[in-house]
């Protein structure tokens, strides 16, 4: 993916948060770009099986880069499958209410022109949809709702 094609993701990620009521949104978002997936990746779900290339925080002070290994070990601790023993942290995401951390991905879609990107914000606020990148707008065009909560 390249840098005009990830601005546009990011971008268009800042605007649906900023879109939300202030009470109602998560205070910061962990971004994650992955490396490509196949189309039928792309319409099935949010985890994607490639890895993460580059992650970033968004909160009120922007959107800040930060190391992927940040991301995945957030998710790893989330996932709450890597303790041995005892009880794992209690999650912090459920299917009402705010979101403490709001979660959003996207990644190229193999053998296309298209990118699959996500985002969940709330209980059931989030959205999975394929884009494709407009270079004269310098932003992305959505060519197709996959899910909704």
């Amino acid at each position: 993916m390249n840098d005009p094609h990830r601005q546009a993701c990011l971008g268009e990620l800042l605007q649906v948060w900023k879109q939300i009521r202030e009470e109602s949104r998560p205070p910061s978002v962990w971004i994650a770009e992955h490396g490509p997936v196949t189309l039928a990746v792309a319409t099935d779900d949010y985890t994607y099986p490639s890895p993460v290339m580059n992650a970033w925080l968004l909160n009120d002070h922007g959107v800040e880069r930060r190391d992927p290994q940040e991301y995945v070990r957030f998710m790893t601790v989330q996932s709450g499958i890597h303790w041995a023993w005892g009880t794992p942290p209690r999650g912090i995401f459920s299917n009402t209410g705010r979101h403490p951390i709001g979660l959003a991905g996207f990644a190229p879609i193999a053998g296309t022109d298209l990118i699959v990107l996500h985002y969940i914000l709330g209980g059931l606020w989030g959205r999975g949809s394929h884009y494709r990148y407009d270079p004269l707008a310098n932003a992305l065009e959505c060519t197709a709702n996959i899910w909704l909560s």
